[in-house]
């Protein structure tokens, strides 16, 4: 297994986090998006795509590279960990 660095790691969820945002400004009869749309979307995502080592990834990101992220980046990350949060405590028993 290839061990990105974190740089790569964040540059990914900015990426997805941006091609979410077009899609969802496609789907809007008015084009505006805002994070109420946007976080269940991302949490969906999440819960699909299944990313390997998910939380030692969060930490590991934000061990050794938090304090680097600036606008953007740390605005998508800052989203992407609250969803990854949200997962965390949801109920999976049904």
């Amino acid at each position: 297994m290839l061990i990105k660095p974190p740089r790569d790691k964040v540059k990914c969820v900015v990426h997805c986090a941006k091609c979410i945002m077009d899609l969802l400004a496609l789907s809007q009869s008015n084009g505006s998006t805002t994070a109420d749309d946007f976080m269940p979307v991302l949490v969906y995502v999440i819960i699909k795509v299944n990313p390997e080592a998910l939380l030692s990834t969060v930490q590991y990101v934000n061990s050794f590279f938090h304090n680097r992220l600036f606008g953007e980046e740390e605005y998508w990350w800052t989203q992407f960990c609250a969803a990854v949060e949200y997962i965390k405590t949801m109920d999976y028993s049904d």
